[in-house]
């Protein structure tokens, strides 16, 4: 409960300060370790799921496949919409995308109690880091 928490307090205190109006917000999301955030991207067998490009892991074997590939096309995506779509991954899926879905969920699932904030950080620098190569 307190890692969910954790991850949860800070997303709803952003969302909670944010002005009316439509105004956009900063968030600030602190630079985190790609090497870290590779362990942890392997520890939660993420590559289970999906392609990884520019990295050495093995295909990916999820039935159905998983269209969200993971590399280069990472770079134009702020840290705030990598954030979100790993914790969560239902918010906003497109409709193009065939196989995410579980009835109106994604089958991501719910990280919130398997990843420390600390393992989000590093994993959202892991990410950026393979938008850079």
């Amino acid at each position: 409960m307190r890692r969910a928490l954790a991850l949860i307090v800070p997303v709803l205190v952003a969302v909670a300060c944010a002005p009316e109006g439509g105004e956009t917000v900063r968030t600030y999301f602190p630079d985190g370790d790609p090497v870290t955030g590779r362990q942890a991207f392997t520890e939660m067998a993420c590559y289970v799921c999906h392609t990884v490009v520019g990295d050495t892991f093995p295909e990916p074997h999820a039935s159905p496949p998983v269209p969200v590939e993971l590399g280069p096309d990472l770079a134009s995506m702020s840290r705030g919409v990598m954030v979100e779509s790993i914790i969560a991954p239902s918010h906003r899926i497109p409709e193009d995308l065939e196989g995410v879905r579980r009835g109106e969920l994604s089958r991501m699932g719910d990280y919130s109690e398997a990843m420390t904030v600390r393992q989000l950080i590093d994993i959202v620098a892991y990410l950026e880091h393979l938008g850079r190569q």
